[in-house]
């Protein structure tokens, strides 16, 4: 029975035991069940998130993906552009490379016909030196020839005189015999009788020598003519050329050398007041058979040889009549002035036109430019504007006008202060000539701004006439020496990168580095190159200087 209670209290707590393990399985079932029920949730939750963010993620990355691929696409695109602007443009430079290569092509082709031709023409010339050469010589044996015969006439008359000699050693011998009986029949005195006989016999004697002296000279005169006309032509025929001559003076032939010393007087009075009355230079003894006035005005020029021989002609060559003479010549020279200007515009149909404007076209004819008659040129000018506006459809008589008056300011111009073509303009506004006259005169060199179509007529039909080959007498090696040293003066200053002379030197272009230059020293940079080409060069008209400074600003798309 002792053992009852142990067992009892073996199997309670044994049942206790199983009870508390019961109990504590099922909270810690129930427990559990919670946590996972809580975990799982909280795993859904996390999953739920989870997905969120991935499609968050997802839609970014998508976004980010498709902004990367627009961005290559766009890319992709700037390059497939660049490079077609660079394929055109290499095509463009293959073309411009062909067209250059294709006129460089030209240029030698071109070249290689004036070489022959050159070669042609040297060999033509080669020809003609020797025909001048062979010709030389024959004129020279002709000459020679000549000169043989002159020394067989000069011997011939010689001979004659030498005969009259001894007809007069005879004629005294009669004179002397006649002397006798004279004296003896008639009984006058030895000094009648000898008074009587010289008379008779001077007068025979002159006859006689008279009529020889005739012969001899008309027949030198025949043959030293035709001989000299034969040369002449046959020079003629072989020099034949075409050209202007700068010419400063005027040769007045004398009929012996004893009238230049009459010219120049005693202790050279007579030529004193004939320089100082036509303010010419006479150069004697220079030349023989001839004087030469020397002077770069052909009006005193003119007036000067006009003068100078009708003193000749005269023969009474003093002071007081070399003014008289001068004074004569001036007023037929003025005469002939206005004739000539009356003619010019009567033969370009021309109305209306002021005496003092037709005066001063006719002076045209004693002034030159480069050796280029000016009214010749202006003539020409006024053709060729004439010709010019008609096929434009203007007035083809208000141009001739224009063309004609266009250089009268070189004839008015008494110093460089002012260009010609504003002299021109203000003496045509003198003369109320019309407002398009009057800026086509002053506008033809750029001097002021052009406001009417006759304007670049009249520059256009000037640089025509001007430009023809033998117009204006200047040589090349000048012309290229003035345009290296316009552009030297430019280039000697600081800061100057190019320089370039344009429109035949009329306008020298200078461009500057615009690091070294500002825009203010560009204008006093221009005044000072001006200045210095106005004082060390000499040259035509005037010299617009063009100074410019550009700033390029370059990028390159890749």
């Amino acid at each position: 029975m002792d053992g009852s209670p142990a067992v009892l209290l073996l199997a309670v707590a044994i049942v206790a035991f199983c009870a508390g393990l019961v109990v504590t399985w099922w909270i810690s079932a129930k427990t559990a069940k919670g946590k996972l029920r809580s975990a799982r949730e909280q795993a859904s939750a996390i999953i739920t998130l989870a997905e969120k963010e991935s499609s968050a993620l997802r839609a970014e990355a998508l976004k980010k993906a498709r902004s990367e691929l627009d961005h290559e696409r766009a890319e992709f695109n700037a390059q497939r552009t660049t490079l077609e602007k660079e394929q055109a443009q290499l095509e463009q430079d293959k073309q411009r490379s062909r067209a250059k290569n294709d006129r460089q092509r030209k240029k030698l082709n071109n070249r290689n016909r004036r070489l022959t031709k050159r070669q042609k023409l040297l060999g033509d010339a080669a020809e003609a030196i020797a025909l001048l050469q062979a010709e030389s010589e024959t004129i020279n044996r002709q000459a020679e020839t000549l000169r043989a015969s002159a020394d067989e006439l000069v011997q011939q008359a010689s001979q004659r005189i030498d005969g009259l000699d001894a007809k007069e050693h005879r004629l005294n011998s009669l004179i002397d015999d006649r002397i006798k009986k004279l004296e003896v029949i008639a009984g006058l005195t030895q000094d009648q009788a000898l008074q009587h006989l010289r008379e008779e016999i001077v007068e025979k004697a002159r006859e006689e020598a008279a009529l020889e002296l005739l012969e001899i000279r008309d027949e030198k005169q025949r043959t030293a003519k035709h001989e000299a006309q034969k040369i002449v032509l046959t020079t003629m025929q072989r020099l034949v050329r075409d050209e202007v001559d700068s010419n400063s003076v005027s040769v007045v032939p004398v009929p012996s050398e004893g009238i230049k010393g009459r010219i120049i007087g005693r202790e050279g009075r007579n030529l004193r007041a004939f320089e100082t009355a036509a303010h010419v230079d006479l150069l004697i003894d220079d030349t023989p058979g001839a004087v030469v006035i020397s002077s770069f005005d052909p009006y005193r020029r003119e007036i000067a040889r006009i003068a100078l021989s009708n003193l000749i002609r005269d023969g009474r060559i003093h002071p007081a009549s070399v003014e008289q003479f001068v004074s004569k010549a001036q007023k037929a020279v003025e005469e002939e002035i206005q004739e000539i200007g009356e003619r010019t515009v009567l033969e370009l149909r021309l109305r209306g036109m002021k005496k003092g404007l037709t005066s001063i076209v006719g002076k045209m004819k004693y002034r030159t430019s480069y050796g280029q008659s000016l009214l010749s040129h202006s003539v020409q000018v006024a053709r060729l504007c004439s010709l010019m506006a008609a096929e434009m459809g203007l007035d083809a008589r208000m141009a001739r006008r224009a063309g004609l008056l266009h250089d009268i300011g070189k004839v008015l111009q008494e110093s460089d202060d002012q260009p010609h073509a504003l002299v021109g303009m203000e003496y045509c506004k003198r003369f109320k000539e019309h407002e398009q006259i009057c800026n086509a005169v002053g506008s033809h060199h750029d001097e002021i701004e052009m406001t009417t179509l006759y304007a670049p007529i009249v520059q256009v039909c000037d640089a025509i006439s001007g430009a023809r080959p033998g117009a204006r007498h200047i040589r090349r090696e000048e012309y290229l020496e003035r345009l290296r040293d316009m552009e030297g003066i430019a280039k000697s200053f600081e800061g100057v990168g190019l320089a370039y002379a344009i429109q035949g030197g009329r306008e020298l272009r200078v461009i500057v580095q615009q690091n070294k230059i500002s825009d203010k020293r560009t204008h006093e940079l221009a005044e000072d190159i001006s200045l210095r080409i106005q004082n060390e060069l000499t040259y035509p008209g005037q010299v617009n200087v063009t100074v410019i400074r550009e700033v390029r600003g370059q990028a390159t798309a890749r």
